[in-house]
């Protein structure tokens, strides 16, 4: 069944209503998960929740306003193995890599057929990103909203060090944020003009010891664009009257103290 929504435009004297929308998305291999996104205007964020079908919960923010992206997984405990509880990261990038249409745009958004199975037009690939450091006390300078969504990640908050540099200072701050952050050990970042690392990834080692971890995360539905019609032949003029819908896989490698820490990813 064809894709069809509506964007509304009303011209009204506030601006538009937050919105939250549950579609049903197809994966590529054939299941079908159910996507929560809310778009939080007076904020300017976008939130996109859903649970994957090995119980692992994915929520992706982006602060369009302070251009970051913040990747929160929450893995459950894996009882076989004796762990207990559940291990929440967060992976912070620059917003400019984020594709999504703005929220005042996603707010007007109307689903017509809220039953239907939604399976993306577009395959963005991968995107492949190596931390190289813990985020600590900058997530907070750089944006409190993605402050909040990554608060139960504790220390387990992760971002690239080149990014820094594209997120302006805010008042009160130094020139950069490098002194708020805490890179990782030297072993574990690559080489200037080298791809090797002097330590093992965790899927290649047995000894309980440091190692790099990998996690893939696939988004397989989301706003990316807006569509443009033709007015009628009498005006000319283009309007908005639907979305482009994408989907984009991420992965993230990053380090971590103890082989242990990376169970249930690889």
């Amino acid at each position: 069944m064809e894709l069809v929504w509506h964007l509304t435009f009303l011209y009204l004297l506030v601006r538009p209503t937050n919105l939250q929308l549950l579609i049903n998305v197809k994966n590529q291999g054939g299941d079908v998960m159910q996507e929560n996104i809310t778009a939080n205007v007076s904020e300017d964020t976008i939130i996109l929740e859903f649970l994957r079908l090995d119980g692992v919960f994915i929520s992706q923010l982006v602060d369009f306003t302070n251009e970051v992206e913040a990747m929160k997984v929450i893995i459950p405990a894996e009882e076989e193995l004796g762990q207990s509880g559940h291990q929440t990261l967060c992976f912070l990038t620059h917003g400019a890599q984020a594709d999504f249409i703005a929220p005042d745009a996603m707010a007007k958004l109307r689903q017509k057929n809220p039953g239907t199975v939604r399976v993306a037009e577009e395959d963005k690939g991968w995107r492949q990103t190596t931390l190289t450091a813990w985020a600590g006390r900058v997530t907070r300078l750089l944006s409190p909203a993605a402050a909040r969504h990554c608060r139960a990640a504790n220390d387990h908050v992760y971002l690239r060090t080149a990014d820094l540099a594209r997120w302006p200072p805010r008042p009160g701050m130094e020139q950069s944020y490098s002194s708020a952050v805490t890179a990782f050990p030297e072993r574990a970042l690559p080489a200037e003009g080298e791809g090797q690392l002097a330590i093992s990834t965790c899927a290649n080692t047995t000894d309980d010891t440091d190692c790099i971890c990998h996690l893939e995360v696939c988004v397989n539905w989301y706003p990316c664009g807006l569509k443009y019609c033709k007015g009628k032949p009498q005006g000319g003029l283009s309007y908005r009257c639907g979305i482009k819908t994408c989907r984009r896989c991420y992965r993230y490698h990053f380090y971590v103290q103890r082989r242990a820490s990376c169970a249930g990813l690889s």
